[in-house]
């Protein structure tokens, strides 16, 4: 038979097999989260040391699973790369600004040549180019009296770029066994 305690004022009475029960129960949860996390750590440390174990090498990064310690070693060599890439930037930029004034520079002088260029009708010697603030070009041309010549070309290219023009002809000459003229011209340009 079933013993029963029909006592009314029965006080609840924890044993203590119970009380060691309910308390591994509470804790053994937490311990597990804890060495679970632990074991997740140490696996992410060793598989970012395994595939990028030159850089950790280099940067002197221990396989500790320190994480405060690696985080502020990552956040300093941050800092270093990114004073670094300032660094570089201000070097771009001041390459850019010398190539973009030297191409300013040097725009001129690449319209001027173009002008220069031998056509099959007229035939140039260039006698003295000087190239600076200012342009003096002297040059000799065999020209077809029909065609443009190029010194009056060059004049006009001038004029384009800002320069203040004054051309000198030498000699302007007619070569009769050709049928074409040759002149001697002297043009500058100032700013």
């Amino acid at each position: 038979m079933e013993r029963i305690n029909l006592f009314r004022y029965k006080r609840p009475v924890l044993r203590f097999s119970s009380f060691l029960i309910l308390t591994l129960a509470l804790i053994a949860p937490v311990l597990a989260m804890r060495f679970t996390l632990d074991f997740y750590k140490r696996s992410v440390i060793d598989s970012i040391y395994a595939s990028h174990g030159r850089i950790a090498e280099k940067y002197r990064i221990g396989r500790a699973p320190s994480l405060t310690g690696i985080i502020a070693t990552l956040d300093s060599i941050n800092n270093q790369l990114v004073q670094t890439s300032k660094r570089l930037q201000a070097q771009i930029d001041v390459l850019e600004n010398h190539i973009k004034s030297f191409n300013d520079r040097m725009q001129p002088l690449h319209k001027i040549l173009e002008t220069l260029k031998k056509t099959d009708q007229n035939w140039i010697v260039l006698k003295q180019l000087i190239f600076g603030d200012s342009v003096r070009i002297d040059l000799y041309e065999l020209y077809d009296p029909a065609i443009i010549r190029t010194a009056d070309r060059l004049e006009k290219a001038l004029l384009e770029l800002g320069y203040k023009v004054s051309k000198n002809e030498e000699y302007d000459a007619l070569m009769q066994f050709l049928g074409r003229r040759i002149c001697s011209v002297s043009v500058e340009g100032r700013r």
